[in-house]
């Protein structure tokens, strides 16, 4: 399998982060919107520890957090996608079904230039 010259390149120089957020981790690029567990407080920015930093080609790795914090920037507090569960017994006329939304937080991380 041939590649284009200068396209491992273009990946590599891909910036993006590991933070952690609740005890979860979730990779954030810059201007992608994440949605995360419900967040406490409203129109507050969302402090989060950096565990992996990757910008310009140069990775840096925290051990186990970086001394750099990012503050991503809440866009809106909402649910998540439902989940549907269904119970059935065969030859017993039962069937249940219950759905759950998730509360969720979106974020965007928004890198001042």
């Amino acid at each position: 399998m041939t590649s284009e010259p200068g396209q491992d390149k273009i990946l590599l120089m891909l910036n993006y982060a590991i933070c952690e957020i609740s005890g979860k981790q979730y990779k954030v690029m810059p201007g992608q919107v994440l949605e995360v567990a419900l967040q406490k407080g409203s129109g507050q920015d969302i402090e989060t520890n950096v565990l992996l930093l990757s910008e310009d080609d140069k990775l840096k790795i925290g051990q186990p957090y970086l001394k750099e914090k990012f503050a991503l920037k809440r866009v809106e507090d909402g649910k998540g996608k439902k989940i549907r569960v269904a119970k059935f017994h065969a030859k017993a006329n039962y069937r249940r079904t219950i759905g759950y939304r998730s509360k969720v937080t979106k974020v965007i991380w928004a890198v001042k230039k």
